[in-house]
């Protein structure tokens, strides 16, 4: 049935039909409750779409991540969502793949379905790329630093400190070589850190080594075989940019017999459920995407409630250092299961 349709059974007029629908505060009790029930009788379900371009709003919003393998990515979605669905709002989720053209693609979707915000997790797009939508007035959060961005709205963790209080504690342990196993598709976030390691080596003798992969435990495997196997000295520490990296090069070690972490210290900057849990268990900052992800959305929601141009906003989380036996530390483990 239509929306006439259930106004003719309902002895009312299309106008009520549509204020029950959108400011049931302006109809009588009494009348609302016998469209209601005339709309359950006939299973008479609305068109929200069409509903929310009257209004203005879809309650739906996009979150573009470029990776859902990830731990990091999975725990920052569960807190978007969670935010969404205390709104009453869908979330659209866009995997770019670091893929630009995948990401101006999304946009497109983006304007032409009128999708009420936009959280970019985070963006690989040039400001001027993104310039259709932020004409559009579409709300906008990025997560991930960089003024350069163009964005309002961002909130992130600070990997660069993260990456330097980790270099510093390998420091402290006395290591004077540094191996630092980066993911050159999160060209930004792989830029802080290397930013971060070096800032913690100034003034020192040690020495840093680079190296990049993929995120996922077959090429972490393949990364630390070469770096165990290379000519030369391998590093006597090494820092993975993922969990998943650094469970690779465990495994590697185990199949060279270097033994972690009295041959190989090893740490990752991204803990995770699974890092208490394998042999040695891994040294990791634990970063609170969680939260973010909640933050984000929140970020995202002022703007869109607010109907107008908010100030600009920038929010930086802190990870934590969780000290485990893979880094070699024997005197302080801060094993925290929680």
């Amino acid at each position: 049935m239509n929306i006439k349709e259930i106004a003719r059974a309902a002895g009312v007029s299309v106008a009520t039909i549509s204020r029950v629908l959108n400011h049931p505060e302006q109809v009588l009790p009494e009348t609302r409750e016998h469209v209601l029930a005339v709309m359950k009788e006939h299973h008479y379900t609305p068109n929200w779409f069409a509903r929310g371009l009257n209004l203005g709003r879809t309650n739906t919003i996009a979150l573009l991540v470029p990776n859902l393998e990830l731990n990091r990515f999975q725990q920052l979605i569960c807190g978007v969502e969670t935010v969404a669905r205390s709104k009453q709002y869908a979330v659209i989720l866009c995997h770019t793949e670091n893929d630009p053209a995948q990401e101006l693609a999304y946009l497109e979707m983006v304007r032409t379905r009128h999708i009420d915000g936009v959280i970019f997790a985070p963006s690989s797009l040039s400001r001027q790329q993104r310039e259709p939508l932020l004409s559009d007035g579409v709300p906008c959060v990025h997560v991930g630093r960089g003024a350069e961005s163009g964005f309002d709205a961002m909130c992130y963790i600070d990997q660069e400190e993260s990456a330097f209080r980790l270099t510093q504690h390998l420091l402290s342990l006395g290591h004077e070589s540094i191996g630092l196993l980066l993911d050159d598709r999160l060209r930004l976030e792989a830029a802080q850190v290397e930013a971060g390691c070096r800032r913690a080596l100034a003034g020192t003798q040690a020495r840093l080594m680079l190296w990049s992969c993929r995120s996922t435990i077959p090429d972490g495997f393949n990364a630390g075989y070469r770096i165990l196997r290379a000519g030369g000295k391998p590093p006597r520490a090494l820092i993975t940019f993922s969990d998943r990296q650094a469970f690779g090069v465990l495994r590697a070690a185990e199949r060279l017999d270097v033994a972690v972490p009295e041959e190989l210290a090893l740490a990752t900057l991204a803990d995770s459920p699974l890092c208490p849990i394998v042999s040695p268990a891994v040294t990791g900052m634990e970063q609170p995407t969680a939260r973010l992800g909640m933050l984000a959305a929140r970020m995202l929601f002022d703007r869109i409630e607010s109907g107008a141009p908010a100030a600009a906003q920038e929010i930086v989380l802190q990870p934590k250092l969780k000290i485990r036996r893979s880094c070699g530390n024997r005197k302080h483990i801060y094993e925290l299961f929680d």
